[in-house]
């Protein structure tokens, strides 16, 4: 054990975070070592200046960002890698481990020359195949969608867009070259009507992880609420079973400026309103809410739930 390792982990040590025999070490460490003794001193000193500081309780609404946000970090974290793994991709990790002796590095050396000759070879009869790119209508292409035109009753929705000269295509929703339009008009285009129809076409569709992306990108950031309702509408069936989804609704009803978002997303969250983060919502919204109406529904949902002890 050594000082850079012993000065890295003395926080974790002050809060009793380290495993009984890293801290066996570490208090071993600091016994024989004055400038390792000398950082546990100040930052002994420091942690108890610290204490006597009165704690500030964070809001609610400020867990419940700060989780939601946790959450999706963890999600989309990459999974720490197996030690095999680790070593594989990782050189310097390797050597580091292993003492290897002059006899195993010539050998090492000679499998690389070899394996290098092989893939040369490997290389030189292999036939590149061309690429062939799609003839989807691509956003670079796409001068503007101009019209959304959804027939009532039907999953059949016209979609005119300028390209170099004015274009329409026409077919069902589920078809990829229309969905391909609807995606980059809810997010792309200047008109809030086309946008709006877009979201509408969409929100039958959000068993499709793209469009559900588009819906919830949607009622982040778009700027017309009547877009936003529209795209809330659509996710409302997967709050329960979409974390992205429930975090999206759970913003939009913690700051949305639009009470009738607001109030949306409140009865979307209904059925999780059990979820910690949720109820934390709640808890916030029923005391100080500038609504009356969300103070009232907040409370309301609140009194339906068994107390947690």
């Amino acid at each position: 054990m050594n000082c850079e390792w012993v000065q890295q982990n003395i926080t974790l040590y002050l809060y009793n975070e380290l495993g009984d025999d890293a801290r066996h070490e570490l208090e071993q460490h600091i016994a024989r070592c004055q400038n390792c003794a000398g950082e546990l001193a100040d930052q002994q000193a420091f942690q108890t200046q610290m204490s006597v500081l009165p704690v500030e309780e964070p809001s609610a609404s400020f867990l419940a960002a700060a989780r939601m946000r946790l959450q999706e970090s963890l999600e989309t974290a990459e999974q720490h890698r197996a030690w095999y793994h680790r070593f594989a991709l990782d050189p310097t990790a390797w050597l580091r481990q292993v003492r290897f002796s002059p006899a195993l590095a010539s050998v090492l050396v000679l499998i690389g020359f070899a394996g290098g000759i092989g893939a040369m070879y490997s290389t030189m009869g292999r036939v590149q195949t061309p690429r062939i790119v799609s003839t989807t209508p691509q956003e670079a292409s796409i001068g503007g969608i101009t019209s959304i035109e959804k027939e009532p009753g039907t999953d059949s929705v016209k979609v005119q867009y300028d390209k170099r000269l004015p274009e329409s295509i026409q077919g069902s929703v589920s078809d990829p070259k229309v969905q391909e339009l609807l995606l980059y008009a809810a997010k792309s285009n200047e008109n809030s009507g086309v946008r709006l129809n877009s979201v509408d076409a969409l929100t039958g569709k959000a068993n499709d992880p793209r469009v559900r992306e588009t819906l919830t990108y949607a009622l982040r950031y778009d700027s017309n609420p009547g877009v936003r309702l529209m795209a809330l509408e659509g996710l409302g069936a997967y709050v329960k079973d979409d974390i992205r989804v429930r975090n999206a609704v759970l913003e939009a009803l913690l700051n949305d400026p639009n009470l009738g978002v607001r109030s949306g997303a409140l009865h979307a969250l209904d059925p999780v309103r059990a979820d910690s983060s949720v109820r934390m919502a709640l808890q916030q919204l029923s005391k100080d809410d500038s609504s009356d109406y969300i103070r009232t529904e907040s409370k309301r949902m609140l009194a339906s739930m068994p107390d947690i002890d």
